[in-house]
């Protein structure tokens, strides 16, 4: 990924988690690059293949079922280019696997066509997995705040 579209990327990330913190934690960056140029990166490259990276992975992976057209969609997969950016031949061939799997992929060169794909997403997401996603968000913030009280009270050594 170029300097360019990891911009666009962390962008539509901090835009992401704050019009939607309930649903933050399902897009997800799937770290998949490395340079190979190096032996160390090499090196990497195939632990990481070995582990299950797989070229052409898309950037950015929203996993929240979403309903197009009578048709439900468990995935959303989002690719990050300039405008004047091309698909490798790699990203292609796994898109080509990922929509025959059931899921979309779509190709994002600017921040507005990643806030109209994720709010026509989410719009079409039924209503009670957002409810039960939002649930969840809440109970999370509960639990992980009474860890840290907990855990502020044992340093001041109180109950």
């Amino acid at each position: 990924m170029n300097h360019a579209e990891s911009k666009l990327q962390q962008q539509c990330v901090a835009w992401f988690r704050a019009q939607y913190p309930q649903y933050a934690m399902l897009l997800v960056h799937p770290i998949n690059e490395g340079s190979g140029h190096t032996t160390v990166d090499r090196r990497r490259q195939g632990i990481h293949k070995a582990e299950g990276a797989v070229a052409g992975v898309p950037d950015l992976l929203l996993f929240m079922p979403s309903t197009h057209d009578g048709y439900t969609f468990s995935c959303l997969a989002l690719e990050m280019k300039t405008s004047k950016g091309s698909q490798a031949q790699a990203q292609k061939d796994f898109e080509r696997y990922f929509t025959a799997a059931g899921s979309i992929y779509l190709v994002i060169r600017n921040i507005d066509d990643f806030r109209r794909a994720v709010n026509n997403w989410l719009h079409n997401t039924p209503y009670d997995l957002k409810v039960a996603i939002s649930n969840t968000h809440k109970l999370v913030i509960e639990e992980r705040e009474a860890r840290e009280r907990e855990h502020f009270y044992k340093v001041l050594g109180k109950k």
